[in-house]
């Protein structure tokens, strides 16, 4: 799922999103590729990808995952929704005025996600890690790293919160409507 959320993704960034260490994520990822589910890319864009069977089977298994028509987990993303454009906005506004100016907003829609990602992980243990790694970038930036709010393709909030909306997506068999 990892692989499906991120699109492409290296050893470390597919580690962090399943929550392993960096050992265990290259195995799983190179018992992906084994199998004709995923490949490795070489190049500008290193990393992993799912293969066109890979992305069949993700499907195949968030269908028989059998939370598609969870009336929890819809309410759970009912909720993210609220409080989506909010973590848009305040992202937006780091990039303008610059993230000093939108830390308050973000820590206090943060407050928000933490409840709304229990519910989640009492839906469906494997969204866990998207907590610790959210709570990890708000970490990292009241220490002064500016990059954990929206740098792309890395573990900035904007990216991660990005990547729990498509994996919600997913999981629901909805569509970004964006």
């Amino acid at each position: 799922m990892a692989l499906r959320v991120q699109g492409i993704a290296t050893v470390e960034r597919a580690s962090v999103a399943l929550g392993v260490d960096q050992p265990a994520g290259l195995e799983g990822l190179r018992d992906l590729v084994a199998r004709g589910l995923a490949a490795e890319r070489t190049g500008r864009l290193a990393g992993f990808t799912l293969t066109p069977a890979g992305a069949e089977h993700v499907d195949k298994l968030l269908a028989e995952e059998g939370l598609r028509t969870s009336d929890a987990l819809r309410e759970c993303y009912d909720r993210f929704t609220t409080i989506d454009p909010g973590v848009k906005k305040a992202c937006s506004r780091s990039q303008i005025d610059g993230p000093d100016v939108a830390l308050d907003d973000l820590l206090a829609l943060h407050d928000r996600a933490k409840v709304c990602l229990r519910k989640l992980v009492a839906c469906a243990p494997r969204f866990t890690p998207y907590q610790a790694r959210l709570e990890s970038c708000v970490e990292r930036l009241l220490s002064g790293d500016n990059t954990a709010f929206t740098k792309p393709m890395a573990e900035s909030y904007h990216q991660v919160w990005w990547e729990l909306h498509q994996d919600l997506l997913l999981t629901l068999g909805l569509e970004r409507e964006e």
